[in-house]
Order: structure tokens, then sequence, then C-alpha cells
């Protein structure tokens, strides 16, 4: 029994152990396949909107620096140039919405009406007056001497009518002055209502780089010739206060040289901006004919308008010496006709009581 019970044990485990080998051979000659990936569809884009480009920006979402950089660095410089525009216009507008207006005309209150220029005016005129005694006593002194020393001096009755000429004139010359004043200002007014061309079409609001450099080179410009004027209406308040002396200087042969000098830089600095409103004002009118309103014609119409100011500035020197010489002979037959009526009433009358 005993015996038995041993062999059917030991069968069991033989049969235990054999089914345990079969099974381990089977998980390993037939694994598991592996799961199949499936593709996943890609969203499409809506359409109006374009696919976002990897390679334009960083990691596909945030823009490109460069062209970052770029736009910030041109929106820094537009405005940066409306600035300065924006600042030159309003120092030009300024000056040509106000009452001393000297682009367009020559203000009163600024030049002959100032209080300045009349009590320096004053103060010049009684220096004239004490120096017609001088001037009275070198004419005398070269009636005496002109054979000895064979200089152009004047005989008697030519000097007389002239110091009193030279007198009243010192004593008259701002008078004078303001006549010529008026006279160009009247001139400036028949021309009509000038202003500066393309003035209108200057706005720095555009936000492209080269029209609002453009605006600037423009507005620039219209600086100098605010510029320009203003060293102009100076050099009149300067020739108005020196007039006297200026005119006294008519008197003498030897002085007649500053006396031209005083008369031509005077009429020619006065009656010059006569032709520079009239360049402006004919500019203005060309502009408008010549360039359309349309958006594309702004930026020529700027650079038409500053070639029409850089011919603006360049009138004095054009005229120069050539508008003085040209009432010099206004002048001198004015000055020659006074002479002989004084040199005849002071002639006559010694021949009346002879």
């Amino acid at each position: 029994m005993t015996g038995a019970r041993f062999l059917l044990a030991a069968a069991a485990l033989a049969v235990v152990l054999g089914l345990g080998v079969a099974t381990m051979t089977v998980y390993a000659e037939d694994p598991t396949p592996e799961p199949t990936p499936v593709a996943v569809p890609t969203p499409t884009p809506p359409e109006g909107d374009p696919a976002p480009d990897p390679s334009g920006g960083l990691f596909g979402f945030l823009p490109d620096p460069k062209q970052w950089a770029a736009d910030v660095f041109n929106q820094v410089l537009v405005d940066l140039l409306q600035g300065l525009s924006n600042a030159i216009r309003g120092v030009v507008g300024s000056v040509m919405g106000s009452s001393l207006n000297f682009i367009t005309q020559t203000p009163p209150a600024g030049s002959y009406a100032s209080p300045t220029v009349q009590t320096l005016w004053n103060v010049v005129r009684a220096i004239a007056n004490a120096a017609l005694v001088l001037v009275a006593l070198w004419g005398g002194f070269g009636l005496i001497a002109r054979d000895q020393v064979g200089s152009p001096y004047h005989e008697a009755m030519e000097l007389f009518p002239r110091l009193v000429l030279g007198a009243l004139l010192a004593n008259t010359s701002l008078t004078w002055a303001q006549l010529a004043i008026d006279a160009n200002n009247a001139l400036c007014q028949a021309i009509g209502q000038a202003s500066l061309p393309a003035w209108e079409r200057a706005d720095s609001a555009t936000q492209l780089l080269v029209e609002v450099i453009a605006i600037l080179i423009y507005l620039v410009t219209s600086l100098l010739l605010l510029l320009q004027m203003l060293m102009r209406l100076a050099l009149i308040d300067v020739l108005l206060v020196v007039s006297p002396l200026g005119l006294l200087c008519w008197v003498l042969p030897q002085t007649q040289g500053w006396a031209r000098l005083w008369s031509s830089t005077f009429f020619g600095a006065v009656f010059t901006q006569f032709v520079q409103v009239l360049a402006l004002k004919l500019g203005g009118s060309l502009l408008t004919e010549l360039t359309p309103m349309a958006a594309d014609a702004a930026l020529l119409a700027v650079f038409l308008g500053m070639a029409v100011l850089l011919l603006t500035m360049k009138i004095p020197g054009l005229m120069r010496n050539h508008l003085g010489d040209g009432l010099g002979f206004a002048r001198y037959f004015v000055y020659r006709q006074g002479a002989r009526a004084l040199e005849g009433r002071a002639g006559g009358a010694p021949r009346g009581g002879a």
C-alpha cells in the first residue's frame, strides 16, 4: 500500500510539471500583438485666417522678434518727427494768424508805430540836429578851400538849399518811412489773402514715414522763411532809427555815399516783401490748379510748396541793390527839384532888392 501510494504521488507530480512546461512554451511561441496606433486628424484653420507659419515666429506662436523691433522703431521715429512737425507748425501758424504777421505785411506795431522805435528815433533826430551845425561848418570850409583843395564841394547857392532840405528830411524821416511802409502794405493787400503754399496739406497726422519726413522738411523751410522775414523787420527798425543821420548825409558830397547806402537798403528791404508775397500768392494759386486734392497727390503738393518757399527766400538776394538803383532816380529827381526850388527862392530875393 505504501508503495502504491508513492507511485500515485509521483505520477501526479509528473503531470503537474508537464502542464506547467506546456503552458510556458505556448506563451513563449505566441506573444500578444501590440495595438496599432490610430491617426488623429489635424484640425484645419477656418477660412480667411492663414495658418500660422512656425518658421516666422518663436515656437510658431510668438511674433518674429526682428519684425517686431522694426515696427516699434518705425513707430517711435514717426511719433518723434510728428512731435517736431507739430511744434514748428504751431510756431509758424501762430505768427501768421496774429496781428503781428510780418510774413505777408510789415506790421506798423512792429515798425514805425513801435514805442521803442519812436523813442530811439527821437534820440537820433536830436543827434542829427546837433550834427547839422557841424555839416554847415564843414560845408562853409569847403566853400573857402575848394579852389586850393580841388575837392568837389558845393557852391554857396547850392549848399544852403541842401542844408535846409537835409534838416527837413532828417526831422520828418519817420513820416516818409511810414509812407513807404504803408505803400508796401497796400500793395501786398491788393494781391489778396496770401498764405504759405501747401500749408493745409502739411498735416503730420499721417503714419507713413516718407510723408512725415517730407512734411517736416516743408515746415523747416517755412520756419527759415519766418526767420528771414523777422530779420527783415529788424533791419527796417534799425534803418528807421538811423534815418535822420542817413538823410543828413545827403547834404555833403563826401557823405552822399552813406545816404545812398541807407536809402537803397531801406527801400529794398521794404518793397522786396511785395515781390515775395506775390510769389507766395502765385505759387499757392498754381499749386491748387496743378495738383488734385487726392490723397496720393499730397506728397507732390508738399514738394511743390517747398519749392515755392525756397524761391521766395531767394528773392531778396536776386533783387539786392537793383530795387535801390531803380528808386535812386526817383530820389534824385525829388531832391533835385526841392533844391532848385529853394535855390530859386534864395536867389530871387537879392535880385528883387537890387
